[in-house]
């Protein structure tokens, strides 16, 4: 049995592009990540066997931490 690969330009979480400017060839300083905490929280909802292999997109970081506020 083999395991499908996994993308590092798509979301772990939401299975949508992540926007990674790394991933897309850009300096690792041009990603809208290193303007932006990521919480641990939510890193932890990543399957574990996608964790750190693919980014986690601006719209579930927005998403957690709305919900966060609200709750």
């Amino acid at each position: 049995m083999t395991t499908p690969e996994i993308d590092p330009k798509i979301c772990p979480l939401c299975g949508k592009p992540n926007h990674c400017a790394y991933q897309a060839g850009s300096p690792h300083t041009d990603c809208w990540c290193v303007t932006t905490s990521v919480p641990k929280e939510l890193l932890q909802q990543i399957p574990a066997d996608k964790r750190r292999k693919a980014c986690v997109c601006q719209a579930c970081v927005n998403e957690f931490n709305e919900q966060k506020m609200t709750h």
